[in-house]
Formats: C-alpha cells, sequence, structure tokens
C-alpha cells in the first residue's frame, strides 16, 4: 500500500466527505468508528452526491461566469451535465436552472455513467449544437465524487482505485460570440480554445480491463493494471487518424492536453509518441495537485493551458470504460 501510494504521483486530493483528520466521534458520514465499518450504503453514498453535486456544480458556474463579467447568461441555450458518481431525477442540471436564473426554455441533457473521457462527448455535442444552431451558447458542468465510492476491499482493482480518484467539478461555456477580452486574471487573459475536430475509438480486447457498475454498497470500478499498455499501443495511431481527418501533421501539435488517469498512463503515452515528459506538464500537475477526478480532469488540464503563454494546435484525450479513448484537436488562441 506504501509503495503503490508513493508511486501514483499524487500529492493531494480533495472529497466532499468531512469525516476525514477528525475523532471518530465526530463523523457524520462513516459509523463512529475507527474501523469505518460497517460501510455506508449505496442509499447514503448517493444523497450525499445529491446535495453536494448541487453545491459544486452552482459553485463551479459561478466562478465560470465571474470570469466572464460581460456575458449575460440567458443567453444560455443549452445545458449539458457530465457525472457518473451519482443519481438523481430531476439532478443538478435542474438546480443550476433554478440556482443560476437560467431561461426556462433551456434545453438539458445529461451525458452520465461513461466515466473519464465523457467530456469530451459533452464539447462534441456543445460544439454540434453550435453549428446547427447558430447564436447558440451551451454551458457544460461537470460533476465527479468518486471517493464517494471508495470501498474496504482488498482486491487490486479497489485498492488502485482508492489510491488515485477524486472529487473535482468543472464548468465550460461553449458558443460561436464569446467576448474574446474578459477582464484579465486566470482565465487565461482572453484565451479560448476552438474546437476543431474530435475522434472516439474503442481498443479491441480490452472491454474487461476498465468498467464502471453499481455494486452492492457503491460503484464498483474495475481498473486492471494493462491499461497503461493499451493506451500506449493505440495512442499513436489514434492521433494519426485525427491528423488525417484535419489535414495536419504530428508536428503540427504544439500543446498536449491528456487526461492523466495514472502516473503510468502519463508515462506510457509520452514514451510512445517520443515527447519529453515536459510536454505533459500541465496533465502531471493536474494529476499531482488533484488526482484522478473522472470526467472533470480534462478540463482542469485545459484551464492551465488557457492559464499559459502557449498558443496552437492543442491534442486533447482521455480514456475510459470500454476500453474507450475519446480525442479532440483544438487551437488556442488569443
Amino acid at each position: 500500500m506504501r509503495r503503490l501510494y508513493q508511486n501514483t504521483g499524487i500529492d493531494k486530493r480533495h472529497t466532499v466527505i468531512n469525516d476525514y483528520a477528525k475523532d471518530p466521534s465526530g463523523y457524520t458520514f462513516y459509523p463512529k468508528n475507527a474501523q469505518l465499518m460497517p460501510e455506508p450504503g449505496l442509499e447514503a453514498r448517493n444523497d450525499l452526491f445529491i446535495r453536494e453535486s448541487n453545491r459544486l456544480s452552482e459553485q463551479a458556474a459561478r466562478a465560470l461566469f465571474s470570469r466572464l463579467p460581460s456575458f449575460d447568461r440567458t443567453a444560455i441555450t443549452d445545458l449539458i451535465t457530465v457525472t457518473c458518481t451519482g443519481f438523481s431525477a430531476p439532478g443538478f442540471d435542474f438546480h443550476l436552472v433554478n440556482a443560476l436564473g437560467l431561461r426556462p426554455d433551456i434545453r438539458r441533457y445529461n451525458i452520465a455513467f461513461m466515466g473519464c473521457y465523457a467530456g469530451f462527448p459533452a464539447m462534441r455535442l456543445a460544439r454540434d449544437i453550435c453549428v446547427a444552431r447558430p447564436g447558440a451558447h451551451v454551458l457544460i458542468v461537470a460533476v465527479e465524487l468518486c471517493s464517494l465510492h471508495f470501498q474496504q476491499k482488498t482486491d487490486l482493482d479497489f485498492i488502485i482505485a482508492n489510491s488515485l480518484f477524486a472529487d473535482g467539478a468543472a464548468a465550460v461555456l461553449v458558443g460561436p460570440t464569446l467576448d474574446p477580452s474578459p477582464a484579465h486574471g486566470e482565465n487565461g487573459h482572453g484565451a479560448r480554445l476552438l474546437l476543431d475536430s474530435f475522434t472516439s475509438r474503442i481498443i479491441p480486447g480490452s472491454e474487461k480491463d476498465m468498467a464502471w457498475k453499481i455494486g452492492e454498497n457503491a460503484f464498483d470500478m474495475r481498473l486492471s493494471a494493462y491499461v497503461p499498455a493499451f493506451i500506449e499501443q493505440n495512442i499513436r495511431s489514434i492521433i494519426d487518424e485525427i491528423l488525417r481527418a484535419s489535414e495536419a501533421s504530428f508536428d503540427d501539435i504544439a500543446i498536449w492536453a491528456v487526461h492523466p488517469g495514472g502516473r503510468a498512463i502519463l508515462d506510457r503515452t509520452a514514451a510512445a509518441l517520443n515527447i519529453p515528459p515536459s510536454a505533459l506538464g500541465h496533465s502531471y500537475d493536474v494529476l499531482r495537485e488533484y488526482g484522478n477526478m473522472s470526467s472533470a480532469t480534462i478540463f482542469f488540464v485545459l484551464q492551465r493551458i488557457l492559464s499559459d503563454s502557449a498558443t496552437g494546435t492543442v491534442f486533447a484525450t482521455a480514456f475510459g470504460p470500454g476500453l474507450t479513448v475519446e480525442s479532440g484537436l483544438f487551437r488556442k488562441v488569443v
């Protein structure tokens, strides 16, 4: 356990469970004993998801709007929510409409239970909406509370999942007429990403190596040690595929945004592409500071890309159950 955690490349993670570092008598989620047993059931975990997904989705959206002070949120025509760590109807999409005063005729979509790559279908859907309906603006909000599903099981899959996953939320605005010069600050001084193209690939023979299902007490993750090898073997051909469709070359890629599913994934991706690990610096930084936050993680990486000085073509990718690899070719402009 000690060696495993030391090699994750993670310094800290965040959780909505407030029992950690407290005396057992003060626990509100776990039973009031040092063994944390019996473990909370699925209902208790999902109830906490409902409360915290409402709070964090609103917090993330308000943080986004604070960086776009001139944007009129009533211009948002569509809302896409993303999660694989909890369920409710109505969900946090409904909460966002009421809490943020979004228009009552807003179109809502929920991308659920797709895992770490789900941010890409969300961005692709948002892009397609804007292309199909000129003038549309789409708000994407991803909330993943992975720590709710930590379990005391000795299977290697559960041990690995407990060492990697964490909680996080992100909000993104996609549209054709976004103000390119909002107030300076952490928004990247007006930097934007143009969503040029997307591709999706299912890696043959990998279905059993990453899976996510509802278990007796929580959601159960299967995470094989072979996942980094599958990605290493396939990532270059995936990149070549999207480059051919875009009539671009490998040398055109100036910025890399790889989902930090784990340190081995980043290490092997860099090796397979023959690029220095420093090229994946933003991904390593997000892994170190936040861990793997499932679908929300890629947005943390893209935010760092928007905040630095580099511009040019961005290759972004994430991996999830299936084993599915979703990728996009973007352009960062200022």
